[in-house]
């Protein structure tokens, strides 16, 4: 039964899913293009720093998973809070424009959503939330791929 119920849930999550890859393409059809800035000053977000960030966010995705296999909610909870931190750090934005906006807002909403369920010690919440939450870094990432000009 529970089986089941998760194949259920996962099938409106990724119905819903395409409402939201819609939503985005919109969005991006009305900018021309997403930008990268290259700063001036030790603020200059390299390739190897933003490597580095985005390894530091998939290892906290990863705490964050290993809580849900392990059904340990604080290991849950701290790589989430170590998320939604860095989805706030000037690191984090490097690319502008609506699109990007949008789906930061997008990540940080869900990992909020996993955060949540991680304080109320419902599993299965947090884990389709953690769904949710990896499907907007998968997007993210493959929108930027398409769409990312390099300015100096």
């Amino acid at each position: 039964m529970r089986s089941l119920f998760a194949v259920i849930v996962c099938g409106v999550l990724i119905t819903g899913w395409g409402d939201q890859a819609d939503r985005f393409s919109s969005l991006q059809a009305n900018e021309k293009s997403t930008v990268v800035k290259q700063r001036k000053g030790k603020n200059n977000p390299t390739q190897e720093n933003v490597s580095k960030f985005m390894q530091a966010k998939l290892d906290s995705s990863k705490d964050v998973l290993e809580g849900l296999v392990t059904e340990d909610f604080d290991l849950i909870q701290k790589g989430t809070k170590k998320m939604i931190e860095m989805s706030n750090a000037t690191e984090w934005q490097v690319v502008e424009g609506p699109v990007f906006a949008q789906q930061s807002a997008e990540f940080r909403n869900a990992a909020k959503e996993v955060l949540n369920y991680a304080k109320k010690k419902n599993l299965d919440g947090a884990s389709l939330s953690y769904l949710h939450l990896t499907m907007t870094c998968i997007a993210c990432h493959k929108q930027i791929k398409k769409s990312v000009v390099v300015m100096k």
